[in-house]
């Protein structure tokens, strides 16, 4: 019961985070924010960050053909993830992360991110939470790029 739900909370935030990604425009996406605080980054550490903890060391690409590496802050313009690179990321680890989950024993303890908590489901919990906090600052430089009226891509997906 408790994986199933889980399951579903993760499923919501992947097509949320998918919408708002979809949302951008062109010159949004990359330019939006300041620093590295900047759609494209926010959402490819995202894609990063979940293949760490559900721990895929598979190759991946992304769909325009580059490889799926780099550290989000440092990777060079040229490099960039497209929009539709992250949504295909989306919908792969989206695949892979359910995986994860329904494989997992939720009471088995967490031997490698001591930070997340004692058992496998705080690393679920800490992965979701981290990914929640991330889609709400993309979801806010996406407010901002459309001066405050953009969809709602949480109520979208339920």
């Amino acid at each position: 019961m408790v994986k199933t739900e889980v399951i579903k909370r993760y499923a919501h935030t992947w097509r949320t985070f998918a919408g708002i990604v979809k949302d951008f425009d062109d010159d949004a996406w990359l330019h939006t924010g300041k620093g590295i605080i900047v759609p494209v980054r926010i959402a490819f550490h995202i894609l990063k960050a979940t293949t760490y903890y559900i721990e895929d060391e598979s190759i991946v690409l992304l769909a325009a053909g580059k490889p799926f590496d780099g550290n989000w802050e440092a990777v060079e313009e040229k490099d960039w993830p497209s929009q539709s690179d992250i949504v295909a990321g989306i919908d792969t680890l989206q695949v892979k992360t359910e995986k994860w989950l329904s494989e997992m024993d939720f009471d088995a303890e967490n031997k490698t991110f001591g930070w997340a908590g004692a058992t496998q489901l705080g690393v679920a919990l800490f992965l979701l939470s981290h990914t929640l906090y991330h889609v709400g600052g993309l979801n806010a430089l996406l407010e901002e790029s459309k001066n405050g009226k953009a969809e709602d891509n949480f109520v979208k997906a339920l």
